[in-house]
């Protein structure tokens, strides 16, 4: 049979026939012993002894770096070739699959966590860089350092390989969510499957933006619903920004499982959880000094970047919007002196009613608020500048059960509501509370 070293499959069969050869040899040796002929039972035979085994050897090594080949060759397939298209992903797989970025991809290998990664990748051609974050996609996709195009291109890949899984297994709903994460205008600095999933889509150059900002949605958000809400929110939050200043780009951050209940979300643990991996989202960006920086945390989102500034991400400016607290009582525990603090909440939220978990369940059960509870309300705090939301015509006594989402488009509301937001960021002249309230 003659085998094409082309795809995957003929470097699966050929690994497997090396690994059958190195067996029969083993088998032919046992069974000489078995017949009372040992290999070595005449001189003329035992010098045989040492190339057979040094050829067993082989066949195991060489069966095993094959196999590492075909792992990268079927990341080739799933990308597959496009007659019209344009096929450099799937070529420079194809290539190192063949050997021909061996000394690149040992290079990546031996850096290590810790390696400097932006070095590395500086170093190679845009050829070699694409290959080795391809083959490499699961160590690039989240690394700081990783030049964004190529943590893009390998986050892509993560996408082919979930996709392929999905239909493997047979589960349609996940097969058609990351066929739309396919689409080539997405660009994702963080993407995991498993679990509620993990996902930072970014809109905009990251790399020319003047103006950056990032979101965080609140309960009940995940990969598994991100396209049915989340998306919407960060498509609509960038095109007001840009409407302003072109020069912005605008992250969605789910970088760690959100409370899927409301139960859930009166606890602090998944923000504690989730601050240091903003943080340390945040300071792999290694924005300019000069980029404007926002943070936006929507319902239990804000009380995600709350928990994150205290740990030590340090945006110039901090939006909470419809918050049950950054899990603070006064700015200064923030720890964060330089940064501009700013609450946003519509006239009818529900969220206004909620009272602070440590006192509703405190009620019955004793509960440290290092537990449950999330501070004092941001737009009573002071220190923090209350923002127009466009419901300051409506009554104070209001309860609007849509008002709690209605933030970034939908009402005239909430489009007033995202604009304000959008000027926040851009730098742009915003409009506050006490001002919307004066002009009535």
């Amino acid at each position: 049979m003659t085998l094409c070293l082309a795809d995957a499959a003929s470097m699966w069969l050929l690994a497997s026939r090396l690994e059958e050869a190195a067996q029969e040899i083993t088998r032919l040796q046992g069974g000489s012993v078995t017949v009372g002929l040992p290999i070595t039972a005449t001189p003329e035979l035992a010098h045989y002894e040492a190339h057979l085994r040094n050829m067993v050897e082989w066949c195991h090594s060489s069966a095993a770096e094959i196999r590492k080949r075909a792992a990268v060759a079927a990341q080739a397939d799933l990308i597959g070739w496009d007659p019209a298209g344009d096929n450099t992903a799937r070529e420079a797989l194809m290539t190192a699959a063949a050997g021909g970025f061996d000394e690149q991809l040992a290079a990546f290998d031996a850096l290590g966590e810790d390696g400097d990664v932006a070095a590395y990748f500086a170093a190679l051609t845009p050829g070699q860089a694409l290959a080795v974050a391809l083959a490499r996609a699961s160590q690039v996709g989240a690394r700081a350092g990783v030049p964004f195009e190529l943590r893009y291109a390998a986050n892509r890949q993560l996408v082919r390989q979930a996709h392929a899984e999905a239909i493997r297994v047979g589960d349609k709903a996940a097969a058609d969510r990351y066929t739309r994460l396919l689409n080539p205008d997405r660009q994702l600095l963080l993407f995991d499957p498993r679990g509620l999933g993990k996902i930072a889509e970014v809109k905009g150059d990251l790399a020319t933006a003047k103006n950056v900002s990032i979101f965080v949605p609140g309960t009940e958000n995940s990969l598994l619903n991100y396209l049915r809400g989340s998306e919407g929110t960060l498509s609509t939050l960038h095109g007001a920004a840009t409407g302003i200043s072109a020069d912005t780009a605008t992250i969605l951050w789910m970088g760690s499982p959100l409370p899927q209940s409301v139960g859930a979300a009166m606890f602090d643990l998944r923000a504690d959880r989730s601050a240091p991996e903003l943080r340390d989202f945040f300071d792999g960006l290694r924005l300019s000094p000069e980029v404007r920086t926002t943070l936006i945390g929507h319902s239990y989102g804000s009380t995600v970047t709350g928990h994150a500034v205290k740990a030590g991400l340090h945006p110039d400016n901090l939006i909470a919007v419809a918050s049950p607290g950054w899990g603070v009582t006064s700015t200064s525990e923030l720890h964060a002196p330089e940064t501009k603090l700013f609450a946003m909440r519509h006239q009818g939220d529900y969220i206004k009613l909620v009272p602070p978990a440590e006192d509703a369940i405190g009620f019955f059960i004793p509960v440290p608020d290092t537990i449950a509870g999330h501070g004092e309300d941001p737009v009573f705090m002071p220190g923090v500048e209350r923002l127009s939301s466009g419901s300051e015509s409506h009554p104070f006594y209001e309860i609007d059960a849509d008002a709690h989402s209605d933030y970034f488009g939908g009402s005239d509301a909430g489009r007033i509501a995202g604009l304000n937001l959008a000027r926040v960021i851009v730098g742009d002249d915003y409009e506050t509370y006490e001002e919307a309230k004066a002009a009535l």
